[in-house]
């Protein structure tokens, strides 16, 4: 059952509003192989649904490989934390001059090693390089995650702790600067679960905000897990036109 407050809210997002949605944690739940984040059956249909009723975006830290790969559906992507969008085909920059991080993260690939038995996984993206942690021992962590964020120091970049990973990323680079670049004057919802989605509940204010999971947030509402998330979605996708 839906929160009374929040579907009140709920009743300002009409058609053609803009709604903004994280994927890992948001949409499908967070596992430990992140190789295998694919939508499920019943998400790709709410997603199918709300594109039709909306002006939808699914944000996300992924490249836009991963994110068309796992959610299978021709949507609005943002993508690598905010850098770029790609509008159903048009490319959009949300910084300037991106390349000349390229080759730090290319060199980052090649230095960047960790012995296969601490578990720690890596992941390079155009423009981030990620030390996974999922199957890494509590007692290795913290070692692991000073080594990185010397070397975030080192080059300058922005370090990123997220949940299970540590993320270096190019700086000034974020969800809320990128959505408000593309906020016009329809009514807004944005939803996430972590921390990179706190930059875009306190850039967008005016928006209807809703934070997956537990702890402090800057969202307006909260709901403990994706399964009530995922209520609150089909309920905004209950309208003849789209039956």
């Amino acid at each position: 059952m839906i929160p009374k407050d929040i579907e009140e809210s709920l009743s300002k997002i009409e058609g053609d509003s803009q709604i903004f949605l994280d994927y890992d944690g948001t949409l499908v739940p967070i596992i430990m192989d992140p190789e295998k984040s694919y939508a499920d059956s019943e998400i790709q249909e709410i997603l199918k649904k709300l594109d039709r009723k909306y002006e939808l975006y699914v944000i996300s830290g992924r490249t836009l490989e991963d994110l068309k790969k796992f959610i299978g559906l021709d949507l609005n992507y943002i993508y690598l934390h905010g850098m770029f969008a790609d509008l159903k085909g048009k490319h959009k920059d949300f910084v300037e001059n991106p390349s000349e991080y390229f080759d730090i993260f290319r060199r980052l690939e090649k230095e960047m090693h960790f012995p296969a038995e601490t578990g720690v996984r890596t992941y390079t993206k155009p423009y981030g390089f990620v030390v996974h942690l999922g199957l890494v021992e509590e007692e290795l962590r913290h070692g692991i995650i000073e080594q990185v964020r010397k070397i975030s120091i080192e080059n300058k970049l922005e370090i990123y702790y997220g949940i299970n990973l540590v993320e270096l990323k190019v700086p000034g680079v974020n969800k809320g600067r990128a959505i408000r670049a593309l906020r016009n004057d329809k009514e807004c919802m944005i939803a996430g679960d972590e921390g990179t989605d706190e930059f875009a509940f306190l850039e967008c204010p005016e928006c209807l905000t809703i934070h997956i999971g537990n702890g402090k947030t800057a969202a307006g509402f909260s709901v403990e897990n994706i399964v009530e998330f995922r209520e609150i979605l089909e309920y905004m996708i209950q309208s003849p036109e789209i039956s």
